[in-house]
């Protein structure tokens, strides 16, 4: 289950603020705007608009997916439309653990519990939306729904368990040999595309990840290591270096000798192959054949806007820009958005932002442009402790009293 959410840090924004005038709100307001214009380049600021307020306790939590947002008030759910805020329906789960994943599908509410402090153990349960009959309850982790196939993904220690949405019933399974991998791959954002397995005598297999059917199958190699799904190629350890096979055929398509054992892969880095190394800096890769297009130590991370990248410094200052676009094929930076963080994709190539205002508890929230480094201000929040997320055309916080305030941004 995968939102489409840019999380590259947290770095303060710090907006200076005089001594309290007389009358302050609205002089605040105004040096605010003012402030961001000069710190934040160029800037264009709409009016403001009027949030739905949610009462929610410390201890509750809520999540967006998709067109819908969830409330968790213990063992209640209540499934929000967005934007309109329109309460869709109100589900009693009575299962133990802490809600790590949600999603409703169909009739559905298939919930993801965490039932110890560091994850090792976990469950899964589907309830009937809108009411308390809890349909069924596995010992697997939950992955994803696919409710046009009508089955939940779940994953346990060595098999992937594709089971039946209104009924927990197992439809079929992909096992991992033992020594050997298991690994969910695919461009699409909410429901793997293939399941990918490689043995231990370096064969490898596909499968479709909506019917369990097997696709392809390579012959062995004993060079073959670990597996890293990037789009629709498979990078196979081998040796010193990489093969490359398209997925879900696994036609081998070239080999590179670039060290790359010490990095892990961002599944999607817009036209690029990124590997980031564990402590530190970035290797990028053409897809075309593997060669290296530019390596550098500047950068820690990094994901795809549009055509660029958006990515954050190995060093980030307390008092420098958090976000920077860079040039794919290059590397080159070509600029960044001041104090403005990142929160989530928008339409068009755009980022939704905000830039918050120190020891204040208010953010501004706008549309950040990698085109020309431009923000399009949309409004501001007052009382946010943070906690942010943007999807379904909607920005939504927690506020300073634990409630959860939502603001369109169409």
């Amino acid at each position: 289950m995968t939102h489409a959410v840019i999380d590259l840090g947290e770095a303060p924004a710090d907006l200076p603020v005089r001594s309290r005038p007389v009358p302050y709100r609205a002089l605040l307001g105004a040096l605010s705007a003012v402030l961001l214009v000069l710190a934040g380049g160029a800037t264009h600021q709409r009016d403001p608009v009027a949030p739905t307020v949610i009462p929610a306790r410390l201890a509750d939590s809520f999540t967006i997916d998709g067109e819908r947002m969830y409330l968790v008030e213990g063992p209640r759910i209540t499934t929000y439309e967005l934007p309109s805020m329109r309460v869709l329906a109100r589900t009693t789960a009575a299962a133990s653990g802490t809600v790590n994943g949600i999603q409703q599908a169909g009739e559905a509410m298939v919930m993801g519990y965490q039932l110890d402090a560091d994850g090792a153990q976990q469950d899964t349960a589907a309830y009937l939306a809108g009411g308390d009959r809890l349909l069924w309850r596995r010992p697997e982790r939950f992955v994803a729904t696919s409710a046009a196939d009508g089955i939940a993904l779940l994953a346990a220690d060595r098999v992937e368990i594709a089971v039946d949405l209104a009924t927990g019933r197992e439809r079929w399974r992909v096992t991992r040999p033992a020594g050997g991998y298991l690994a969910e791959a695919g461009s699409g954002p909410d429901y793997p595309d293939w399941l990918v397995v490689l043995s231990t005598a370096g064969r490898l297999e596909t499968y479709d990840a909506h019917t369990g059917r097997r696709l392809a199958a390579s012959g062995g190699s004993a060079r073959a290591g670990a597996i890293w799904p990037v789009g629709s190629l498979l990078l196979v350890s081998a040796g010193a270096g990489y093969d490359a096979y398209r997925l879900p055929g696994l036609q081998r398509l070239w080999h590179t000798g670039v060290d790359l054992s010490q990095s892990w892969m961002q599944t999607d880095c817009a036209e690029v192959i990124c590997a980031f190394r564990q402590r530190s800096g970035m290797t990028v890769l053409d897809p075309a054949d593997g060669h290296v297009l530019w390596d550098s130590d500047r950068w820690a991370y990094a994901e795809p806007l549009g055509r660029y990248l958006v990515a954050i410094s190995s060093a980030v200052e307390e008092d420098g820009p958090p976000l920077w676009v860079l040039d794919p094929r290059t590397g080159k930076a070509l600029g960044n958005f001041g104090a403005w963080q990142g929160l989530g994709l928008a339409p068009g190539g755009l980022l939704y932002g905000k830039r918050e205002v120190r020891g204040q508890y208010q953010i501004f929230y706008g549309l950040l442009d990698p085109a020309d480094r431009s923000v399009d201000v949309l409004g501001s929040a007052d009382r946010v402790s943070n906690g942010c997320e943007t999807g379904g055309g909607v920005l939504a916080c927690r506020l300073v009293d634990a409630s959860v305030a939502v603001w369109p941004l169409g």
